[in-house]
């Protein structure tokens, strides 16, 4: 892809960089795609120079001129993508500028959006199991660079011409072990879900099916079913369930009173619906690979962890935190232990992650230098468009103020 004729397409409409933030994890699929056709730091490089024709040219803004922005523009993009609603959190210099909800959680009923709606937030989750998985090498429990074979007793990988005693725990966290399955499509009742090992094994559905496809350490591929493994090896150390371990080990100690795997009836208490592209409401989905992709949390929960994840906490320390947010070598500097670094623009960078599933689209986005952010909640298809909206204006406030 050229400079010349990529400012060309941008300026009509940026529409590549709303392509870009969709396929950027908000599917595990299409990140895959976007990343074998193209340098992803470079792309990401040329996009930001692109809104320099945005930025360059308006007077300095304050955190009003944002908010005020904010508020006039969300209402717009949520009825023109029809979008029922979002929640905004725009963190800047370690103090919250903006946390505000637009449209609605539940249309039958008119229940707006709140900092205390809930949400899924899809490949998002991949962030929190790393946490989960370091909370582990913490204690103790675990060896980054341990093959993960040596602590699985229910479930091994199929017989395959690569080495599967290769396959370390960091691999599975940093995408790199060589296996398949990008992402996972989720069920709509709790009755049609699968144990994890049959999730593991593909019985119900084929096409979650772990296998080693490529020799371990040879390159960087997105893996949700990298992540399942994860979910067992969480279960395997701790003796109790993938989700009963998070609530006790991370988010109990981060305060994160609304956040769990744990889909209950409290949960969803306050829970936002899920809807289509055309704004009709549809089931929410459920997943066995929760790990990769099955959170359900709010926005006053996500500024939480967004404030504990700049500094020493009660869950991790900075060097385990360095640690997850350093990008490999493989993933040529796009992605560390489940985060990616998503931008890079002078000292101008993001480090997070981005979710979708079927009804949510959800950005988390820290710069972690300045300790600032942006936290995007959305519960319709086409929340991508509305989510790419509110990453430009935060964009354009940031490079103005």
């Amino acid at each position: 892809m050229t400079f010349r004729p990529f400012m060309s397409r941008l300026i009509n409409g940026l529409m590549p960089f709303v392509i870009f933030f969709y396929r950027l994890q908000f599917s595990a699929i299409r990140l895959y795609r976007i990343y074998k056709t193209t340098k992803m730091k470079q792309f990401i490089t040329i996009i930001l120079l692109g809104f320099l024709p945005f930025m360059s040219v308006a007077q300095k803004q304050t955190q009003q001129d944002l908010i005020n922005i904010l508020e006039q523009e969300t209402p717009i993009a949520l009825a023109a993508n029809k979008v029922p609603g979002i929640a905004v959190a725009i963190i800047e210099n370690g103090s919250v500028v903006i946390k505000k909800g637009f449209g609605f959680a539940d249309v039958a009923n008119q229940k707006e959006v709140s900092t205390m709606s809930g949400f899924n937030i899809g490949s998002i989750s991949k962030m929190f199991t790393a946490w989960g998985i370091m909370k582990l090498v913490k204690d103790q429990k675990v060896k980054l660079d341990d093959p993960v074979s040596i602590y699985l007793k229910r479930w091994k990988l199929p017989e395959s011409t690569f080495d599967a005693n290769k396959i370390t725990i960091r691999s599975l966290l940093s995408h790199t072990a060589g296996l398949n399955v990008h992402g996972y499509d989720g069920y709509e009742s709790k009755t049609e879900l699968p144990t994890l090992i049959q999730c593991l094994s593909g019985i119900t559905n084929p096409d979650e099916k772990v296998e080693l496809v490529r020799a371990p350490e040879s390159k960087w591929d997105y893996s949700g079913g990298g992540y399942t493994i994860l979910q067992l090896l969480i279960e395997e150390v701790s003796g109790n369930t993938f989700a009963d371990y998070m609530d006790a080990n991370i988010f109990k100690p981060l305060k994160m009173k609304n956040t769990s795997f744990n889909i209950s009836k409290r949960i969803l208490k306050n829970s936002a619906k899920a809807y289509d592209e055309n704004a009709k409401e549809i089931p929410l989905r459920q997943f066995t690979a929760k790990a990769a992709a099955g959170l359900h949390t709010t926005l006053e929960d996500m500024i939480v962890f967004a404030m504990a994840s700049f500094s020493d906490n009660q869950v991790l320390s900075q060097t385990g935190i360095d640690q997850l947010i350093s990008p490999t070598d493989l993933s040529k500097g796009d992605y560390g232990m489940g985060y990616m670094v998503m931008n890079r623009f002078g000292d101008f960078t993001l480090t997070g992650h981005g979710g979708s599933n079927e009804g949510w689209h959800s950005g988390f986005m820290l710069d972690f230098a300045s300790k600032s952010g942006i936290i995007i909640l959305t519960n319709g298809d086409a929340g991508r468009n509305v989510l790419f909206g509110s990453l430009k204006t935060w964009a354009s406030w940031r490079a103005k103020k």
